[in-house]
């Protein structure tokens, strides 16, 4: 049965088991559980008034989080960056404090710190293809939908991610062992 006949109730249902993922994916981009909410907010919302675009019902996860990459993209642009200084405490960092939020907490402790300084070391479009691949579990098909591009180029970015992510591993290895 086609989204295109489902009423939006049915369709909301549907897209409920991908809210996960959804947030997952919110938080890699924002960097914040409260902007990963506000993302994901609209996304769904975004993909309920466009469910009748969907072309194949069991590609819902991919189409979300392609609909969540635009919501994401239009809502940064014209952002400029700028420096925000606090009182107090410049230049001090302050340990984590426990949150009230637990899959927080999880997100935050669930990679070492290697691991973690090597994904940051990626660039932006390959970081992201690894994180849709390794932890999100979508096919090559579903991050070139996502990614916006050739499966190709999907192929190229996780294989040098790969790559990089072993290379910085290793040069993080031999530097701790000095």
């Amino acid at each position: 049965m086609s989204l295109r006949a489902v009423s939006a109730r049915a369709f909301i249902e549907q897209a409920l088991e991908y809210l996960p993922a959804l947030r997952r994916v919110g938080r890699r981009l924002t960097g914040s559980a409260a902007e990963a909410d506000d993302l994901v907010q609209e996304t769904v919302a975004r993909a309920l008034e466009r469910r009748g675009e969907l072309r194949d019902p069991e590609r819902l996860k991919g189409w979300l989080l392609a609909v969540q990459r635009t919501v994401y993209l239009n809502s940064r642009r014209g952002l400029r960056p700028r420096l925000e200084v606090l009182a107090g405490g410049l230049g001090q960092e302050r340990p984590r404090e426990p949150s009230a939020d637990l899959e927080e907490e999880l997100h935050a402790r669930s990679l070492s710190s290697g691991m973690k300084a090597a994904l940051e070391s990626l660039a932006p479009e390959w970081r992201d293809a690894l994180w849709l691949r390794e932890v999100e579990e979508l096919s090559y098909e579903e991050i070139a939908q996502v990614q916006g591009c050739p499966v190709g180029t999907v192929r190229s970015r996780l294989a040098r991610a790969r790559l990089a992510m072993l290379e910085h591993l290793e040069k993080e290895k031999v530097h701790g062992s000095l």
